[in-house]
């Protein structure tokens, strides 16, 4: 059996991770065991901690606090940064999706690099001109996109830069969340849409601007390279440099969801014959 150990299954009501991977693999059930049996897993998030059971646990490492604390130069993290290197540190196997957060986890042992997944099926390209109309976005403009929080670390304020050294460009921004959200004056702003309608949004624009300050890709733009929306980069190291038509990348990648079981598949085959 294959349990899941979540801090939050899905916050917003999207179809997440835990969720797929929930409906994806039968033998997966949410929790932990009472005792655990001979081939048993545990798939824990990293900010619980210690495990109740190290020696059948894989931590993953999706956090990106480490980075956060050193970027942003702050010890407002310091007490999740502690459960989440008390977890790298005893689970007897641990994977991130990014090999850019590999320096930050490496010390605490073995440490595999394995995608996420996007949902390509709900990400794809959509006919651009349909979905302005029904959205009400300028047929005649440039049109960018931009998804993320007030959080200094998504980079609203790269995006203002950004936006005023190119005045000719028309805004489509997703906040997250209330109460993580802000506004972009003279742009189009939504507020936690569903997934299906973020699918829509990102189809009205002709590119994604990525300007947080941290390294990897944060999955909203791995959503919108699925919708094959063009990446510009405003600055630093990025995972990859996305090409013309990122969504091939995601499919070169394995970062497709039909890939990215058959790659957690293998690899909790692999752990299982271990247990």
């Amino acid at each position: 059996m294959i349990y899941l150990s979540a801090e939050v299954i899905s916050g917003l009501g999207e179809d997440t991770f835990w969720t797929w991977f929930n409906r994806e693999f039968p033998n997966s059930k949410f929790g932990l065991p009472t005792s655990p049996s001979k081939g048993d897993v545990i798939l824990q998030y990293s900010t619980l901690g210690k495990p109740k059971f190290p020696e059948i646990t894989v931590g993953l490492l999706w956090e990106l606090h480490p980075e956060m604390k050193k970027k942003l130069k702050s010890d407002q993290w310091n007490s999740v940064l502690d459960r989440i290197h008390l977890c790298a540190s005893t689970c007897r196997w641990r994977t991130t999706p990014s090999s850019l957060m590999v320096p930050y986890y490496e010390k605490f042992g073995k440490l595999d690099i394995i995608p996420i997944g996007v949902n390509t099926d709900l990400f794809r390209p959509i006919d651009t001109v349909s979905m302005r109309k029904k959205w009400n976005i300028p047929l005649d403009r440039r049109v960018g996109f931009w998804g993320g929080t007030i959080h200094s670390m998504k980079g609203f304020d790269n995006l203002l830069k950004y936006k005023e050294n190119n005045p000719d460009i028309y805004w489509i921004v997703v906040w997250k969340q209330k109460g993580e959200d802000g506004y972009l004056e003279g742009a189009s702003n939504f507020v936690h849409v569903r997934q299906d309608q973020l699918a829509e949004l990102m189809n009205c624009a002709d590119f994604y601007l990525s300007c947080g300050l941290l390294s990897p890709f944060f999955m909203v733009e791995w959503e919108a390279m699925a919708c094959d929306l063009p990446v510009v980069i405003f600055e630093g190291e990025k995972d990859f440099v996305p090409s013309d038509h990122p969504r091939d990348d995601i499919f070169r990648l394995g970062w497709d969801r039909k890939t990215a079981k058959e790659t957690w598949r293998k690899y909790l085959e692999d752990i299982m014959n271990e247990t």
